[in-house]
């Protein structure tokens, strides 16, 4: 059993490797008497990555900062557990699933749980992450990636409209769809921007992310999660986290 009082640092050295955690399963199952949320818990070599649970839709850690994973020897286990409540009060988790990752050493890398956790073949999506630094100060990094896994078949991909820009900054994206980063300055004082997911070609707005702080230098992940035609919380949602 994990500790729930021990949580993973962001120490930087080149024997690490560098893993961010996002919660976007659109199916929380399996279900269990009592359950309110679809929060997961994650552990590595029985070391607790987060003292709370990630919530739906969250992503850990939660800054622009990775967990660093020490070098190992051998492969360690990966579990993942659908949990409730704050450590160390009354806590109820259920296991799910375990994995070996695959981690290179000095490499940063996105585990997307996504999809359904019965879905052994689509339930993680695992990036490695391109945190370099934009190329001017006045400049930030987006890209946006589609995890919404039930795309109807007359219109399967997504694009993501951008009001600051007025535009289509991503279009043609299917589900597990990742888009490279792409560099965007920032304008004058205006350091928000309103998004909308949208069948590609199309105005349907399927959901509407507001206030994305777009500071210069920052890299930031933007993600579609949920299911066409769901109900919250597993409705069609926009969610953001930071790489840098």
């Amino acid at each position: 059993k994990a500790s729930y009082t021990a949580e993973f640092d962001y120490y930087i050295s080149a024997n690490n490797s560098f893993i961010k955690f996002v919660n976007a399963y659109a199916y929380a199952t399996p279900l269990f008497a009592g359950q309110t949320s679809a929060s997961i818990q994650l552990a590595y070599n029985g070391v607790q990555f987060s003292g709370t649970p990630i919530a739906l839709g969250g992503a850990f850690p939660g800054n622009a900062n990775y967990a660093a994973v020490p070098k190992e020897n051998s492969l360690k286990e990966m579990f993942v557990r659908l949990g409730l409540g704050t450590p160390p009060a009354a806590v109820k988790d259920s296991f799910l699933f375990a994995f070996q990752p695959n981690l290179t050493q000095g490499k940063y890398y996105t585990y997307f749980f996504c999809d359904s956790i019965t879905n052994l073949s689509k339930r993680l999506l695992i990036t490695e992450d391109d945190v370099r630094e934009p190329g001017g100060i006045n400049l930030y990094r987006i890209r946006f990636v589609n995890l919404i896994p039930n795309m109807p078949v007359a219109t399967p991909t997504l694009e993501l409209f951008s009001f600051r820009a007025r535009a289509v900054i991503f279009t043609g994206i299917p589900s597990r769809g990742v888009t490279p980063f792409i560099e965007v300055p920032v304008q004058g004082i205006n350091t928000s921007d309103t998004l909308q997911i949208r069948y590609s070609g199309t105005t349907t707005t399927i959901a509407t992310l507001n206030g994305l702080g777009v500071a210069g230098q920052a890299s930031i992940t933007v993600f579609a999660r949920g299911l066409v035609g769901g109900v919250s919380p597993r409705a069609p949602a926009l969610s953001s986290y930071r790489n840098r």
